[in-house]
């Protein structure tokens, strides 16, 4: 009988169509309208290394498990943090229950931490992954309009005509002004140039430019996702030519878009409230102190002063966390703390729509929760 020779670590450029018809196979693509590349050309271009950013079990050679760890960079205002995405957590059917995904999972968080990664996130079951230290996070606000709702709100109030034009070619000249729109965007992914196009097409989903004649207004993806604009005074246009034009649609907002979220719940026929995905911060203070900026830029903040000590994943932190004149500060100190938390705990104090910690810390409840999103586009 061969030895068994099993390989754990990461995938080699060579196994890349071997790669891609494994996880096809896993979650049940077949390759036509179903397909990783198709979905996902973001990540899986042969140029964007997709192998190389896998962990991987081999079976003397044969895969049969793999774990995409994705690196990217967010920019929160002026803080730049280290972001990486986990996607395609797959095992082969006939090697399931070998503990594959554990190892794989274990040793690309731990390698996250060893190389000063700030947060990761991926989608799936919240409990699935809370073993590897990952929490539900990230509030967003969603708010359906109908005809009906825009018919009372502003019922026979003249109407703007606006265009919503399908973006195909990454060699559309429109395309330099919504990267150029995309990035004013206060919390954002850094997108390059040379891979923007693949990703606003994630998911399989449309880009459209807004214009009004031969006005830029803005874009948005999808069914209004991402939507952002040059200039807010348009957002009751754009939303009305929408719904006249496609039917009814769900906006979701970021906790930071605020503008957007009043506007919206004036007029809107519904509104929710859920979180965005899972999230694991390996940086607390960093990570906290940008999103804390990024609130106080569009919010007050009541003054005060908390001491919390999270016991991380990524090791042992204890945070002065202080507003002042509604200027927010995260610090490390040796103060004792006010707040314990372990490292999911953490991440629901600072991030969750749900959190009992905060919900007996006055301070905290004002503060928090902070707003962590990533776009849809920006997925893994």
């Amino acid at each position: 009988m061969e030895e068994l020779k099993i390989y754990k670590g990461r995938g080699k450029a060579e196994m890349r169509d071997e790669f891609l018809d494994f996880i096809n196979l896993v979650f049940g693509f077949n390759g036509n309208d179903k397909d990783f590349l198709k979905t996902l050309p973001k990540l899986y271009k042969e140029e964007y290394a997709p192998c190389e950013n896998n962990y991987v079990v081999t079976e003397n050679g044969r895969l049969k498990a793999a774990i995409g760890v994705f690196p990217r960079s967010m920019q929160v205002l002026d803080e730049t943090l280290s972001v990486h995405g986990v996607g395609n957590v797959a095992v082969h059917p006939y090697s399931r229950s070998k503990g594959y995904m554990k190892d794989l999972l274990y040793q690309a968080v731990q390698d996250m931490i060893d190389s000063g990664v700030d947060l990761a996130d991926l989608g799936g079951l919240r409990q699935r992954y809370q073993y590897f230290s990952y929490e539900n996070a990230g509030v967003l606000y969603h708010f359906d309009f109908s005809r009906t709702s825009m018919r009372h709100c502003f019922g026979n109030e003249p109407l703007k005509e606006m265009q919503f034009t399908a973006v195909t070619e990454e060699n559309d000249p429109i395309l330099d002004k919504i990267r150029a729109l995309h990035d004013t965007r206060p919390m954002r992914m850094l997108r390059p140039a040379e891979q923007f196009f693949d990703i606003v097409c994630s998911w399989r989903e449309t880009l459209y430019a807004i214009t009004e004649g031969e006005r830029f207004v803005g874009y948005f993806i999808g069914a209004l996702g991402e939507l952002t604009l040059c200039d807010m005074a348009d957002f009751h246009d754009v939303l009305r030519n929408y719904v006249a034009q496609r039917g009814n649609v769900t906006l979701t907002l970021a906790l930071h878009e605020t503008d957007m979220i009043e506007a919206s719940q004036k007029i809107c026929s519904y509104a929710s409230v859920s979180m965005d995905q899972n999230y694991s911060i390996f940086n607390f203070r960093k990570v906290v102190g940008a999103f804390f900026k990024l609130k106080a830029s569009v919010q007050p903040l009541a003054d005060g002063a908390l001491t919390v000590r999270i016991a991380g994943i990524a090791g042992e932190e204890t945070l002065r966390i202080t507003v002042k004149d509604g200027v927010p500060s995260v610090e490390p100190t040796d103060d004792e703390p006010q707040v314990t938390l372990e490292h999911k705990e953490a991440v629901s104090f600072f991030f969750g729509m749900v959190s009992p910690a905060r919900t007996m810390c006055p301070a905290a409840a004002g503060w928090f929760p902070l707003p962590l999103r990533i776009d849809s586009a920006d997925h893994v």
